[in-house]
């Protein structure tokens, strides 16, 4: 198999038994794209990047190839015949995609290059992202031109001397979202530079929401895949950001939360009760609600702490908090309740 600039030929590892990649150079001036890739996928180390088992060196020293992991899965070419009856698939590969972007950015990697060619399935139906080849480290590189795929490419990479940075990274996550969602690209995203004309539509104008399909994207994930295709770099969220709250609705309705008092167990939030009400004595009373995503307070009566802050009404509940009921003048009369919310796995 040739690519742009590599070729990647396909042999066994005799001694462990697996077939795996070998990908050279198809000129040797090139190399250094090679150092490029060792480089990048040994600091990575994320379970959504593809795995280098050895480099390949010539007598001085110099890299001539890196054998690599072989990724069995699928490929994603065709994703866009099944996205619209598959939303939640949709969802899966694009936080997984996030994961890579965040962890190659924690280290300080922009992988430069990443579209529907360079991400396929392991044999365990793991996303993991490959091609490493134009990556460049996060400390103000600039690009003397642009290696990468044009249609990819974020509206700053037009300007002459641009410095790399990993919004350009998310611009490309956001064409990736169009490209697993439709045959076609927008009009606005084939402009020379990219929505030059205006902002390119909504995902939401291929992808159906929740109110068409039990499934369906939610507003907030489809803000955030609108937002990674804005025009000023400034605007669009981390890598982090995006695969936080894609995590969040991978796990809709598994969440459950947790209210003790003493030890003794008040309630219970869950799918299948969404809502409960705690009232102590004449302190006071607090209604929290869980609508799937998050355990968000509903209704508050008399003095009702979270965390020594006073609890309002769209107060979202967090991992674990203590809840006060009764003025702090009360003292040791003051009653407690403990908060404890799940983070349920995102299951690939």
């Amino acid at each position: 198999m040739s690519g742009g600039f590599g070729t990647v030929i396909p042999l066994e590892d005799t001694f462990l038994r697996r077939v795996v990649l070998l990908k050279v150079m198809q000129d040797s001036a090139n190399n250094e794209q090679l150092q490029n890739e060792v480089k990048g996928l040994c600091k990575a180390r994320s379970r959504h990047v593809v795995e280098v088992y050895d480099v390949i060196k010539n007598e001085k020293g110099g890299i001539t190839g890196i054998v690599l992991e072989r990724l069995r899965g699928r490929d994603f070419l065709d994703f866009h015949e099944e996205a619209g009856s598959n939303p939640q698939l949709y969802i899966k590969i694009l936080y997984q995609l996030a994961c890579a972007l965040r962890d190659l950015h924690a280290v300080g990697i922009i992988h430069r290059d990443l579209k529907l060619d360079n991400f396929k399935e392991s044999v365990a139906g793991i996303v993991k992202l490959f091609d490493f080849g134009i990556s460049s480290p996060d400390g103000g590189y600039k690009t003397k031109e642009n290696k990468g795929t044009l249609t990819y490419a974020a509206p700053e990479l037009y300007v002459a001397g641009a410095t790399i940075t990993p919004e350009m990274d998310i611009y490309a996550l956001g064409v990736c979202a169009w490209a697993l969602a439709h045959s076609k690209f927008p009009a606005q995203l084939l402009e020379r530079p990219p929505q030059t004309s205006g902002r390119a539509p909504s995902i939401s104008a291929v992808m159906p929401n929740v109110h068409a399909h039990v499934d369906g994207l939610h507003q907030e994930v489809v803000d955030i895949l609108d937002a990674c295709l804005d025009p000023n770099p400034r605007n669009r969220p981390t890598a982090k950001k995006i695969s936080s709250l894609l995590a969040l609705h991978l796990s809709r309705n598994k969440h459950r939360g947790l209210f003790v008092q003493g030890m003794t167990r008040v309630f219970e939030l869950s799918a299948a009760h969404t809502s409960v009400t705690l009232k102590i004595g004449v302190l006071g009373q607090l209604k929290v609600n869980y609508d799937g995503l998050r355990f968000t307070v509903a209704e508050v009566d008399g003095s009702v702490s979270i965390n020594n802050v006073p609890a309002e009404v769209g107060h979202v509940l967090h991992d674990s908090c203590v809840i006060g009921f009764g003025e702090a003048a009360l003292g040791a009369s003051r009653q407690w309740v403990t908060f404890f919310s799940s983070h349920p796995e995102v299951v690939l």
